[in-house]
């Protein structure tokens, strides 16, 4: 099916023209072609999913891997089970039922410690049934992880909360942990342990006055007092927004890009690059010298906990620029300073700083791997790839979509991320190897970064780039992010849409009947929601009351996901062809993102 006669289908069902016709070419094209191209299931199960029996599942296990790895981060989970999930999936076997049932318990915990108004949306999970409580999770995974992901976002997007007391038992003071960890302890190999503090507590109380003393003066009136019960909601904010936290310490230490000094650190990495030729050679030297003098002159590069903190800050504004994928742990490594070295390389193809300011960002001290960042420059780079405001970023999702059109790549796009998604797999990080490895899912920041650099992904569509890192590994991820969180609320929702609205009976087999025959029970709802019920005589007591609480859940699911398809079949209907099925899949995502954005029952979400 072509997404033309999709578009028309939605047209055709909305207009009630033909609406049975219309009704047949959304299921056929909801059924048939989107999941193979989304590489999602349909139905979503977990059976589906995750066993993965010849089928592709790659972006729902996907959302699976978000949803194991933000309840890691949140200590729903321990890092001992984050390393088994990630050995099932290397060995390319389904996770452990124990292992289930931890990830089903960890979602009970969330659920009860957290107010966000969209879970109000949802049923209560089962309490008994582990089957039954998969299929919960899996109808309303959408949800679960949108609301995980602002958690674990530094994005800003989570709202601060100016009633949190200190060592509260929510859902949010683990939000708070989990940053001080990532500020001060966790991912670093000597301290990433399964005894992880689970809440924000008076402990951590010294942690935030030394984060105010690295911000500088600016960030004094912050600091807490020991009597203090709650968190000022500016330094909550600073916790949660990456961007504000790191202008308080370009201020603080004026490395900011209108600041009136250069900041200089020094590292040596366990290899330095060898000279490919004369005047590569010629060239180094050159930089060694000016590296040299920056050196001589500079005392800002010692061994202190705020370069530590500093670098910190980099990694984290590298990996969510797409361009690390190691730990946050303070130390430029190996894998911190391929990062840089990827990110002024793209910034030498795309950026507008020419070659000469970007021969000051970085450069070899001596041959035997010495270096010297420049982070006054540093920061002027990064602060091209902060995430930008939440009106800008559909302009410039839209604008990436026409620079592939204009390009002639909108026809290979489809096929590029289907058979190209493979080659980003080793930037995910073998988790036997590097057990603190995350990825990070923030819609916005992964959005600014395929924006900085679209000319690199329409080559990379064209099959012409193969290196992956910066902004085609944004490029994919943002595309990933969209399927999982809105595809899988589309095809799920779907499914009740189906039933109750274009006709198609909810059929249960009953455990007993004649000879070897299974009992059939089946309900249908018409368009004016009259019921036929047909019912096997040899249909037991518990086949009845199994297929009555089908009926219940499946209304519960009604309620829930209705409105949503409702919108996005009118988001179809208005689209003009052509559109590729991975720019409807964004359209559609638009949609399901306002609905979980919006939080509230009964909320129509804006096309």
């Amino acid at each position: 099916m072509r997404v033309a006669d999709f578009i028309a289908g939605a047209r055709r069902f909305t207009a009630e023209r033909d609406r049975g016709g219309g009704a047949e070419q959304l299921r056929l094209g909801v059924e048939s072609e989107m999941p193979l191209r989304y590489a999602m299931p349909f139905p979503p199960d977990v059976q589906t999913a995750l066993y993965a029996r010849g089928e592709p599942t790659r972006t729902r296990r996907g959302q699976w891997h978000e949803l194991v790895q933000h309840l890691t981060d949140l200590a729903y989970l321990t890092p001992t089970r984050f390393r088994e999930w990630h050995l099932a999936r290397e060995n390319g076997v389904p996770p452990d039922p124990s292992l289930l049932l931890a990830v089903l318990e960890g979602v009970d915990e969330l659920l009860r410690e957290d107010d966000y108004a969209g879970f109000h949306m949802l049923p209560p999970p089962p309490a008994r049934g582990f089957e039954k409580r998969i299929d919960w999770l899996e109808r309303y995974m959408s949800t679960v992880v949108y609301r995980l992901s602002e958690l674990t976002s530094f994005d800003g997007d989570l709202v601060t909360r100016s009633g949190y007391r200190i060592g509260e038992s929510t859902a949010y003071g683990r939000c708070l942990a989990f940053r001080m960890r990532v500020f001060f302890y966790d991912y670093r190999a000597d301290r990433h342990s399964e005894r992880r503090k689970v809440y924000f507590d008076r402990a951590s109380l010294p942690q935030l006055v030394a984060l105010t003393t690295f911000l500088g003066d600016a960030a004094r009136e912050l600091r807490p007092g020991v009597a203090d019960s709650t968190i000022a909601t500016d330094l909550q904010r600073l916790l949660v927004n990456a961007d504000e936290l790191f202008d308080y310490y370009r201020r603080a230490n004026r490395i900011g890009p209108d600041g009136s000094r250069n900041y200089y650190l020094q590292y040596r990495v366990a290899e330095a690059p060898e000279p490919t030729d004369t005047e590569t050679d010629r060239r180094a030297a050159r930089l060694r010298r000016r590296a040299a003098r920056w050196v001589r002159r500079n005392d800002d590069h010692v061994d202190t906990g705020v370069n530590h903190f500093g670098v910190r800050l980099m990694q984290l504004s590298l990996w969510r620029a797409g361009f690390y994928t190691g730990r946050l742990d303070g130390d430029i490594g190996p894998l911190t300073h391929l990062g840089l070295l990827a990110l002024i390389e793209q910034e030498r193809e795309y950026g507008d700083l020419g070659d000469r300011r970007l021969d000051h960002v970085l450069l070899p001290v001596s041959a035997a791997g010495e270096w010297v960042v420049n982070l006054r420059l540093l920061a002027k780079l990064l602060e091209r790839y902060l995430p930008p405001p939440l009106e800008d970023v559909r302009r410039e999702e839209d604008e990436i979509w026409a620079r592939i059109r204009e390009a002639g790549q909108e026809d290979r796009v489809d096929e590029a991320f289907v058979a190209r998604q493979r080659e980003i797999g080793p930037y995910y990080g073998r988790l036997s190897a590097h057990p603190s490895r995350r990825v990070y899912y923030g819609l916005r920041g992964l959005i600014r970064g395929a924006f900085r650099a679209i000319g690199r992904i329409v080559k990379w569509i064209g099959g012409v780039v193969q290196e992956i890192l910066g902004a085609i590994f944004d490029f994919v991820k943002a595309l990933a992010k969209r399927l999982q969180e809105g595809i899988g609320t589309f095809f799920a929702g779907f499914r009740v849409f189906a039933h109750y609205l274009l006709g198609r009976p909810f059929v249960s087999l009953g455990a007993t009947g004649a000879g070897e025959e299974r009992s059939v029970l089946m309900t249908r709802f018409g368009i004016d929601f009259d019921v036929v019920s047909v019912i096997d005589e040899a249909a037991s007591r518990e086949d009845i009351e199994r297929h009555t609480d089908y009926l219940r859940t499946s209304r519960e699911d009604a309620t829930y996901f209705l409105g949503v398809i409702g919108s996005c079949i009118r988001t179809i209907g208005l689209l003009q062809p052509p559109v590729g099925w991975l720019r409807l899949a964004v359209l559609l995502a638009r949609v399901v993102h306002q609905f979980l954005a919006d939080g509230r029952a009964g909320r129509r979400p804006v096309a």
